[in-house]
């Protein structure tokens, strides 16, 4: 073998190994970054999280429905009638998006918590003051019972429909929160 050929192999073998080197370095950044754990939602989560949702506003537009059936208070009666619409139209656009993403409607919320929550709401005995008063108790942080939409919603940006319509949904629930501290306030002076 002549001190040409030579020459020609070692450079082909050290060409070799720098491309190796490259190739093990990729390999070395593909496996530190597959060991950080994704912080992006699936897409069955999504489908999880929008149905149970769902179900949730559904059963809101119920309750609100039985609520106003026996509300006594204008400036109550006249908020939850908007409310209550804002609950089923989010319920069907969250069905809707659903059905987009290929999953479909399941989940039911458990009877017992639907009868509880349809019994307080239509209770005629209870008043109008009571009922706000109960509900601002349950949720007296806003930005903390808006959280699991907002986080779900930031973890969505390869889906950015469903991140803007949780994220619309969110600030619709933000009003009816406010509008229910509002009346709570005025029927319940401290």
């Amino acid at each position: 073998m002549s001190d040409s050929q030579l020459k020609r192999i070692e450079k082909t073998l050290s060409k070799l190994a720098e491309r190796q080197d490259e190739i093990c370095e990729k390999l070395a950044n593909l496996e530190a970054r597959a060991a950080i754990p994704s912080t992006a939602a699936s897409t069955e989560e999504a489908i999880r999280f929008l149905d149970q949702f769902r179900a949730g506003e559904a059963l809101g537009e119920a309750s609100l429905g039985a609520w106003i059936a026996v509300s006594s208070t204008a400036c109550v009666k006249g908020g939850l009638r908007t409310v209550q619409m804002r609950e089923g139209m989010h319920a069907a656009l969250l069905e809707q998006r659903i059905k987009e993403l290929g999953g479909s409607c399941s989940f039911q919320i458990p009877e017992a918590i639907h009868d509880v929550a349809m019994k307080g709401a239509a209770d005629p005995d209870k008043s109008d003051a009571q009922k706000v008063l109960e509900f601002v108790k349950r949720f007296p942080d806003v930005d903390q019972a808006l959280k699991p939409i907002y986080d779900l919603a930031s973890r969505l940006d390869h889906d950015q429909e469903t991140q803007s319509l949780l994220r619309t949904i969110a600030q619709d629930e933000r009003s009816t929160l406010e509008f229910l501290g509002e009346a709570c306030a005025l029927l319940n002076p401290s």
